[in-house]
């Protein structure tokens, strides 16, 4: 069996959640495919009934994100086993997993295991600080030792895997459009234009976002040496108020599904 990651990580969460799972399982890593990157979202995937796949996203308002599913046309399995992997906020994941499921089995692969992981809010670092942390990661070892034990079954032997959500999925506000603002502690560095995920800002002006294609993933915000870049917007700053007022001081604790 071939195992393969397949993931989308503007802040680095995810990523590190899917190569603790991996580095679990008994099969090596043969290739990693980070959508994260503009140019592997074009690229077309064909997995086999010999691969395994583990994939995972973040969660945005419940939903994953809407971005990527012109990339999971171009993704086919052949009764490929597939393990779905979600990370969010601290609030909810909603239907999250439930569509990354759904999305994946529609096109050929067989889910058997799926999860649920805490990672620290994008918008502020006083919900679910420094996640996912030490305990995190020992679940998601665990995890895939558990895996392990299931891939060992027969196929026929497996049952459905059921997750948890619900259909019709939540349903999406329309995305305002909002970009961050750079203030001028910035040392033209260029790291946030390098790993903007939707190409939005521009290398040889890093004030000017597109704000067409910004997406809201905080990445340039969380990777920026300087703390110079964050949202002046008075719908951000209610909305993080809500989320410290209401789950800084809430664990959730991470989700398994077999």
């Amino acid at each position: 069996m071939n195992l393969n990651l397949l993931y989308f990580s503007p802040t680095g969460t995810t990523e590190k959640i899917l190569e603790s799972v991996s580095g679990a399982m008994d099969y090596p890593v043969k290739n990693t495919y980070d959508l994260t990157r503009s140019e592997n979202r074009e690229k077309h995937i064909t997995f086999s009934d010999e691969d395994i796949v583990i994939v995972g996203v973040p969660v945005y308002a419940g939903r994953i994100p809407q971005i990527l599913l012109p990339s999971f046309e171009k993704i086919q399995g052949k009764a490929t086993k597939a393990i779905f992997i979600v990370l969010y906020g601290n609030r909810d994941y909603d239907d999250a997993l439930l569509e990354l499921k759904n999305r994946f089995e529609e096109r050929g692969f067989i889910g058997i295991a799926a999860g649920a992981f805490i990672g620290e809010h994008s918008y502020t670092t006083k919900v679910a600080t420094d996640r996912p942390d030490q305990g995190d990661l020992a679940i998601a070892k665990a995890f895939g030792k558990e895996i392990n034990s299931k891939l060992e079954q027969r196929q026929e032997n497996l049952s459905e895997l059921v997750v948890k959500g619900s259909f019709p999925y939540k349903a999406l506000n329309a995305a305002s459009k909002l970009v961050p603002t750079t203030d001028d502690t910035c040392i033209d560095c260029g790291i946030c234009a390098k790993f903007c995920p939707m190409d939005a800002i521009n290398p040889l002006n890093v004030k000017e976002i597109d704000a067409e294609k910004c997406i809201r993933c905080c990445s340039c915000i969380k990777k920026c040496p300087t703390q110079s870049k964050q949202f002046v917007n008075e719908n951000i700053d209610k909305i993080i108020t809500m989320l410290e007022s209401n789950l800084s001081n809430v664990r959730k604790e991470v989700e398994l599904f077999f």
